[in-house]
C-alpha cells in the first residue's frame, strides 16, 4: 500500500511540475507573478519560457516516467534538479532573508524531493540495470546539500556578521527613490485593514512624482514597510489623510517621527486632510512632544533640529452634501485633487487624484460605491480601490455568532454598508475607463494568495482590464506622456 501511495504521489508531483512548466511556456507573465519574478522585454520572456519552462517540464516529465516501478531510474533527473533548487533556496534564506513565499516554496520542494527519493529507494522490484554515475551524481548532490546546511550552523556567527555587513551596505547605499526615472509611481506600504493580516500593514499608499515622495494614510506598520522597501521616510514631502478612522492614522506619529529623524528636516511635515485634521495632527504632536525632547537632547540639535519636529495641518473644507472636488496641492508639475466619497456615518471622508505629466492615479480611501469617486476616476491610469468581499465577511460573521462573539458579529454585520465589494469596484473601474484596477484595504484578511479568487468573486465579469489584489511592496510605474504601466514587488 505504501509503495502504491508513493507511486501515485510521484505521478501527481510530476503532473504538478508539468502544468507549471506549461504555464511558463504559454503564460509566462501569469506564472512568473506567482514567483515574484517580472519580465519587462522579449529577452525576459524568453528566459521564462525557455529556462524556467524547460526546468519544470523536465522535472515533470521525468517524474511521471519514474512513477512506474520498473522505470524508477528516471527519477535521478528530477531528484538532482530538486536537490539543487533546495540548496539554492537555503542559500537564499541565509543571504537574502526569509519571506512567507520563500518558506512555502522550500516546504513544497522538500516534500517533493522526499517523496521522489523515497519512491526511488523503496524495495520491491528492482529498477532496470543502470550505470553507476547517476547514483553517484545523486549522492554528490545530497552530500553538497548536507555540507551547505552543516556549514550554515557551524559558521553561524561568521556568516551572520558577513550578512550584517551586506545588509548595512545595501541599506545605506541604495534607495528605491534614486532608481526611479521621472514619471508617476505609486505603491503600497500597507494593503490591509483593521483585522490582523500576517502579510499586510494597515492602509498606506506612497506616490512618487517629480522625484518627491508623498504618503496617503498611515496605517499600523506602514513606516516599517517603507523601510523594508528601501524607501526612506526622511524623503517624505507631505502626508495626505483620507479620513480619521484609527486604522488610517495609527502610525501617523511614527511616520512623522521617522521623517524628522531620517532627514534632519528644519520644518515640520505638511499633513493634508479635510476639516478635523488639525485636532488629529495636534494630538500626535502632543503625544510625541516628550519623545522629541529626548531625541534632541541625545543626538543634538544639529542632527535633530527642534524646528523640524512634528507635523503641521493643512486643512481643506468638504461640504456635507453633493459632489465636490478641489485641487489642494500644485507643486513641480504635480496636481493633487481631493474629492468627497461616501463613508457614512464617517464624515468627512475623501479620496485623492494625483496627476503628473499626462499620467494619473486615483486612491479611493474608504468608501461605499461613490458617484463622486467614479467621476474623479474618469480616464485614470490606475485606480487603487478599497475592497470588502461580503460573502467572506458573512462567513466570519456567522462563525462569530455561533461562538457568542457578539461584538465582532455586530461589527461584521455593519461594515459592508460603508465599503465596496470587488464586483462593485470593478463596475466603477469599467464605467470610469481606468486602465488598471488595484485593490487595497483588503477585507477580510487573505493570509495566502490562494484566497484571492474567493476575494475577487465575479469582478472580472465587470471589468476586463488588469486587476490586482494589492500586496505590501507592490510598485507601479507610469512613464510620462505614455500609456505604459509596469509593476514589480519591492518586498
Amino acid at each position: 500500500m505504501i509503495r502504491i501511495a508513493l507511486s501515485v504521489a510521484t505521478g501527481l508531483i510530476g503532473l504538478f511540475f508539468l502544468v507549471l512548466g506549461l504555464a511558463f511556456l504559454f503564460a509566462p507573465a501569469l506564472a512568473a507573478s506567482r514567483f515574484a519574478v517580472l519580465a519587462t522585454d522579449s529577452a525576459g520572456y524568453g528566459t521564462l519560457r525557455g529556462d524556467l519552462g524547460a526546468l519544470f517540464l523536465g522535472i515533470g516529465i521525468f517524474s511521471i516516467l519514474g512513477a512506474r516501478r520498473s522505470a524508477r531510474r528516471w527519477l535521478i533527473v528530477p531528484i538532482g534538479f530538486l536537490a539543487a533548487i533546495v540548496a539554492g533556496r537555503i542559500v537564499s534564506l541565509l543571504l537574502d532573508g526569509r519571506s512567507a513565499g520563500s518558506v512555502q516554496a522550500l516546504i513544497v520542494e522538500l516534500i517533493a524531493l522526499s517523496v521522489l527519493a523515497a519512491w526511488r529507494s523503496s524495495g520491491g522490484d528492482a529498477p532496470a540495470p543502470e550505470s553507476s554515475w547517476p547514483r553517484r551524481l545523486g549522492l554528490a548532490g545530497f552530500a553538497a546539500l548536507v555540507l551547505i546546511t552543516a556549514c550554515a550552523f557551524v559558521f553561524q556567527r561568521q556568516i551572520g556578521l558577513a550578512l550584517v555587513r551586506q545588509i548595512a551596505e545595501r541599506l545605506f547605499s541604495q534607495s528605491v527613490l534614486d532608481s526611479l526615472p521621472d514619471g508617476l509611481h505609486a505603491g503600497l506600504c500597507g494593503s490591509g485593514a483593521p483585522l490582523p493580516d500576517p502579510n499586510r500593514a494597515g492602509p498606506c499608499v506612497f506616490v512618487v512624482a517629480a522625484h518627491r515622495l508623498y504618503i496617503v494614510d498611515a496605517g499600523e506598520g506602514s513606516p516599517r514597510k517603507l523601510g523594508l522597501m528601501q524607501i526612506p521616510p526622511g524623503a517624505i514631502e507631505a502626508i495626505f489623510l483620507t479620513h480619521f478612522h484609527s486604522d488610517h492614522i495609527a502610525a501617523l506619529g511614527e511616520m512623522i517621527m521617522e521623517r524628522w529623524a531620517g532627514g534632519g528636516h528644519t520644518e515640520p511635515v505638511e499633513v493634508f486632510g479635510p476639516q478635523g485634521v488639525d485636532s488629529v495632527v495636534d494630538g500626535f504632536n502632543s503625544a510625541y512632544r516628550l519623545d522629541n525632547g529626548y531625541r534632541v537632547a541625545h543626538h543634538g540639535a544639529a542632527t535633530m533640529p527642534p524646528s523640524g519636529e512634528g507635523g503641521v495641518a493643512r486643512s481643506f473644507s468638504v461640504p456635507p452634501s453633493g459632489d465636490w472636488s478641489e485641487a489642494i496641492l500644485q507643486r513641480d508639475g504635480l496636481t493633487v485633487t481631493a474629492f468627497n466619497v461616501r463613508h457614512t456615518p464617517v464624515f468627512p471622508a475623501v479620496g485623492y487624484r494625483f496627476a503628473y505629466r499626462g499620467r494619473s492615479i486615483v486612491i479611493s480611501g474608504d468608501t461605499a460605491p461613490s458617484e463622486s469617486l467614479e467621476k474623479n476616476a474618469k480616464g485614470a491610469d490606475v485606480l487603487f480601490h478599497e475592497g470588502l468581499q461580503t460573502t467572506m465577511v458573512t462567513v466570519l460573521h456567522d462563525a462569530a455568532a455561533r461562538h457568542d462573539r457578539k461584538t465582532f458579529a455586530k461589527i461584521a454585520a455593519d461594515i459592508p454598508s460603508y465599503h465596496t465589494t470587488p464586483e462593485d469596484a470593478a463596475r466603477i473601474a469599467d464605467r470610469a475607463g481606468v486602465r488598471q484596477l488595484v485593490f487595497y484595504h483588503i477585507l477580510p484578511p487573505l493570509p495566502f494568495s490562494y484566497l484571492q479568487g474567493a476575494f475577487l468573486g465575479g469582478a472580472a465579469n465587470y471589468y476586463h482590464g488588469p486587476i490586482s489584489v494589492g500586496k505590501d511592496g507592490m510598485l507601479l510605474s507610469l512613464p510620462p506622456d505614455s500609456t505604459a504601466i509596469s509593476m514589480r514587488q519591492l518586498l
